[in-house]
């Protein structure tokens, strides 16, 4: 069985991220190839890393404040780390651990075809530079992209030459943001494919049922569920939630990998901390009306077909405009004003669907096909 090695973000605690490996490995395995994930770490995010971070970080607070951030960073965070990615390794194999491109070049996993993608794995601004690792500058086989993005409208002009070295070891490249597809093909790249990320790629009754999640039920309890990642706009995001909720009547309930700063105070219906993807996507399916700030929380939104809004990132936001402008759901998007359900448009879903299962099979058929042809020529 030809083996397919996948690099993505795997080291932090984020649903979203953990999710699109999921998706991606489920339909090259289905495809019939062993998947396997290269196990590469970060150096900036590493536990101890992490530790001289929050010490560091003076907007946590005072110093006894971003001392026990360290110190939680230090006792759990890895743990926690650990078991979001649960779902991966009781499905996947996973390569030893990696922190560096040197250590990846010189024990290269032997693979039929390397990939890299999807999230933001080539956001220089992100990663602190290039990251040579994510594109798969150790691989000794056929390298595809899928669905990468950089999170940016263009690379910086002092990396371009680098960038453009790098993507000509490619023997297919598809990205996740239309405007990217586009730029990446203003630099020399024309063949550059626009694809969905691969959260999408799988229907939202396979998700249900892939993670063993029940289907909604009718229940008196209807709520109003919060996912936020921008740690720094949650007063705004959970208030904006709240005025929501009393307008339609609901409960409000909130869901974090993590656990969200200061949330206690707006006094919520339910606090899921600490939340696996399971709970997360169980707690989605069941919700009358969502608000979430990450691009993940979105694409998910619209996989489930819920009556949603999306509080725009106050950095990298190329990706949420690519999204909803793909879905027509431009409205949906907040910038820094609240919103009234009663001025919000009845979201037409028949029309999205109709465009998400189009796109769908097209992005699949590009999986298929780049990998069957890069195998053809390895």
């Amino acid at each position: 069985m030809k083996k397919i090695g996948i690099i993505t973000i795997l080291d932090i605690t984020n649903f979203g991220s953990i999710l699109q490996a999921y998706a991606l490995g489920s339909i090259i395995e289905s495809l019939g190839y062993k998947v396997v994930f290269i196990n590469y770490w970060r150096e900036a995010f590493t536990t101890m890393n992490k530790v001289k971070t929050f010490l560091k970080d003076k907007s946590l607070g005072n110093l006894f404040k971003r001392f026990l951030y360290a110190m939680s960073a230090l006792t759990f965070y890895a743990a926690l780390r650990f078991r979001i990615r649960r779902i991966l390794r009781k499905r996947f194999s996973f390569t030893r651990k990696f922190t560096s491109i040197d250590d990846l070049k010189r024990h290269s996993p032997i693979l039929d075809v390397a990939i890299s993608g999807s999230d933001q794995i080539w956001n220089s601004s992100y990663n602190g530079g290039i990251d040579y690792a994510f594109f798969l500058d150790f691989a000794k086989c056929p390298r595809i992209a899928y669905a990468a993005s950089s999170g940016l409208y263009k690379f910086d002009d002092s990396e371009l030459d680098d960038i453009k070295k790098l993507l000509n070891k490619y023997f297919a490249i598809s990205v996740r943001e239309a405007q990217t597809t586009e730029y990446i093909r203003s630099i020399g790249f024309p063949d550059a494919t626009h694809v969905l990320d691969p959260s999408l790629l799988l229907s939202a009754g396979e998700w249900l049922q892939l993670l063993n999640i029940r289907q909604k039920t009718e229940t008196n309890n209807k709520y109003l569920l919060v996912y936020s990642v921008e740690r720094f706009n949650n007063e705004f995001i959970f208030t904006q939630a709240k005025k929501l909720a009393q307008e339609m009547n609901l409960r409000v309930y909130v869901v974090c990998a993590t656990y969200p700063v200061d949330v206690n105070k707006f006094k919520f219906d339910k606090i899921y901390s600490l939340a696996s993807v399971e709970t997360f996507l169980s707690l989605l399916n069941g919700a009358s009306f969502v608000v979430v700030s990450s691009f993940h929380g979105t694409a998910f939104s619209i996989n489930f077909n819920k009556d949603f809004i999306s509080i725009s990132p106050n950095k990298f936001n190329i990706r949420m405009n690519s999204i909803m402008k793909q879905f027509d759901l431009e409205e949906r998007i907040v910038g820094d004003t609240f919103v009234s359900h009663k001025t919000l448009a009845p979201i037409n879903w028949d029309e999205i669907n109709k465009n998400l299962s189009n796109c769908r099979k097209e992005s699949i058929d590009f999986i298929k096909k780049t990998i069957s042809s890069a195998l053809k020529e390895s």
